[in-house]
């Protein structure tokens, strides 16, 4: 087999300010998704914002390095820059009913506070002093302004609604903004009393809205082509034709620039500025080789004079645009430079990781990288005796169990429909399958038997041989999140919780009348907003208590029961445990990345983060001991 030692390459980033909560780290590794946007803090310092789909930021600094850190489980939509330099506003969203804005204090890592919009957000911006947020939103309503010191909303900021507003910039002395609509109006507010100045009609739906020239022009797309407008008086100055072009317009320009995407090259054009009366017709002035198959563009930043450009493949390049008649090959600023831990299990002193390729042995106390088997696409790993069980998370994918002494696979169960959760209790496997069925299967004798059948299922527990717990959503019959089923007689009973759904099922497989753990999100009585709770149900006398809470939704938190000790990651960004006998709840650092999943043995915590790395922990101190990534050659990486 093969075995790699730890690379004992380290890097370390701590901000004394905020040492007590987080840490970022440092690399060249690029976003996991899409980069969606980029902002630079012109007269600020020298430093670019990139975010992605990945829900990461990070920092680029001069030196070409990022300082990466994970804000949101959620795709990462706008950011903007407060004049201030240590904050950032950033717009995230599901797609669908999450529409959240939140402001970060960047040298502590700690959000400042965060504000949530029932629509979708059109343009988000700070005021050129940094007194005030401009969120645009997809409503009536059209722009919100939001007091930068707490979030609060400044009512009557703009007299009336402005409706839908994709771009929206003050003046330097925060007295006047300009908004543009996509309905094609340019519209002037003075900011003092809240009337509007002026409107002008200008071009329809335009894209990618941005102003040059000091305010005096502005630019979109639509379709295939750009649209360079008089500020002033809205009227369209020229079109010219592009190719699905990404505009890089800073109003501290004189000029406008554009980037053209053709098969793995991309080109740099500018629009010049005519003595502030007119443009030049495009100017190509650039071309560079380097892009992967399938890679593009897909947003840009001026940073003076560089441009900073992010790809759909999560990649970051940075060029300048002077002139030349030369092609450039252009390597990216980042580069895939990890592999993904898909999944981690312990046992006895050793933890297994998954990854897309292999199944790993390791340990924090010896470093050693010692290859057990290869990877078929499986995503997730249960710890069976001195063997593995692998399964696959919304797959009908076999169910197969390996055997580490000679690498042997055999198949266990074809699930019917695609697994949701897979546990093991003893030598029995329970699964959901498409949310509407619970199964049992025993691994000894290889036999699968259905349990209960329902909807809208989202996890149970085997308690014994004949009584199963499901947790549910409560939009179905029964209309309690939690039931009782005799597996015999098939009868269902609903438990007195409340809630709109429970989830997370666990409880101590070895004790007698052992509690029942879980997750349920219930709406508060007056205010309708959701409160995410940890339970423990007593199924002998059909009561329930909560033990940790949290004011916010939280649907993808996890609790696990180690030794009469729970480990969760509710609230998404740390690793807490609350011990149930002292009732003490204690609360981990965390690393760059969010937590996903926690696992334990006798002397070591690690936690599975978010973007496939792993944090080390003694379970009885809070601070993180290190942060390990594996490398795409099968090396230990350590922050």
């Amino acid at each position: 087999m093969q075995k790699n030692k730890v690379l004992i390459l380290t890097f370390c980033l701590f901000h004394s300010a905020f040492c007590l909560y987080s840490q970022s780290h440092l690399s060249t590794q690029s976003h996991s998704g899409a980069v969606s946007n980029l902002a630079y803090l012109e007269d600020g310092e020298k430093s670019m914002f990139s975010a992605g789909n990945d829900g990461f930021l990070i920092k680029w600094t001069e030196d070409d390095m990022g300082e990466h850190y994970q804000i949101s489980d959620l795709p990462i939509k706008m950011i903007a820059r407060s004049p201030n330099g240590k904050e950032i506003a950033v717009y995230e969203s599901d797609g669908a009913s999450l529409n959240r804005v939140s402001v970060w204090n960047w040298k502590t890592f700690s959000r400042k506070y965060a504000f949530r919009f029932n629509d979708s957000l059109t343009s988000l911006s700070y005021s050129a002093k940094g007194n005030f947020i401009i969120c645009g939103t997809a409503s009536v309503s059209g722009a919100f302004f939001l007091n930068s010191a707490n979030g609060s909303i400044i009512r009557n900021k703009i007299k009336g609604n402005t409706g839908v507003v994709s771009f929206v910039q003050t003046s330097d002395t925060e007295k006047s903004a300009i908004m543009y609509s996509p309905k094609g109006s340019l519209l002037y507010y003075n900011l003092h009393n809240g009337e509007k100045k002026a409107s002008f009609n200008t071009e329809y739906d335009l894209t990618q809205f941005c102003l040059f020239n000091n305010s005096v022009f502005a630019a979109g797309v639509r379709g295939n082509n750009i649209y360079v407008i008089q500020a002033v008086t809205g009227n369209t100055l020229s079109t010219f034709p592009a190719n699905n072009p990404v505009l890089v317009g800073s109003n501290k320009s004189r000029d406008l620039y554009y980037i053209t995407n053709e098969n793995r090259q991309f080109k740099v054009y500018k629009i010049a500025n005519d003595r502030n009366k007119a443009v030049i017709a495009p100017e190509l002035v650039r071309t560079f080789s380097g892009l992967k198959n399938g890679e593009s563009i897909v947003c840009a930043s001026l940073a003076e004079d560089e441009i900073y450009a992010g790809t759909n493949l999560g990649n970051i390049y940075k060029f300048d645009y002077a002139a030349a008649e030369r092609v450039d090959v252009q390597m990216s600023l980042t580069d895939k430079m990890y592999d993904k831990i898909y999944d981690v299990a312990a046992v006895g002193d050793d933890f297994y990781f998954l990854t897309p390729s292999s199944i790993f042995k390791s340990s924090y106390d010896n470093g050693v990288v010692d290859r057990k088997a290869g990877n078929s696409g499986y995503t997730n790993i249960i710890p069976y005796g001195e063997n593995i069980i692998l399964w696959s998370k919304d797959s009908k994918k076999a169910v197969v169990l390996l055997e580490l002494s000679n690498g042997s696979l055999s198949q266990l169960f074809a699930p019917e429909g695609t697994i949701q959760v897979l546990k093991l209790y003893g030598d029995t496997l329970i699964d959901i399958e498409a949310n509407s069925s619970v199964n049992s299967f025993d691994i000894k004798n290889l036999k699968k038997r259905e349990l209960f059948k329902g909807t809208s299922i989202q996890d149970a527990i085997l308690y014994s041989e004949n009584d199963l717990y499901v947790a549910k959503s409560s939009g179905t019959a029964p209309n309690v999140p939690l039931i009782y089923v005799n597996v015999n007689t098939q009868e269902t009973v609903p438990l007195p919780m409340k809630g709109n759904v429970a989830y997370s099922l666990t409880y101590d497989y070895a004790k007698t009348n052992p509690e029942i753990y879980g997750i349920t999100i219930y709406p508060d009585s007056k205010t309708k907003k959701l409160t995410t709770a940890i339970f423990a149900y007593k199924p002998q006398s059909k009561s329930y208590r909560y033990l940790h809470s949290i004011s916010d939704e939280d649907s993808e938190a996890f609790i696990n029961l180690s030794e009469n000790v729970l480990f969760t990651n509710i609230g998404k960004s740390q690793v807490r445990s609350y011990n149930l006998t002292s009732r003490r709840d204690f609360v981990y650092k965390r690393t760059a990345s969010m937590p996903v999943k926690s696992v334990k043995n006798q002397s070591r915590l690690v936690v599975l983060n978010r973007d496939g790395s792993i944090s080390w922990y003694n379970p009885t101190l809070n601070a993180v001991m290190a942060d390990w990534y594996l490398t795409v050659d099968g090396n230990w990486f350590e922050f």
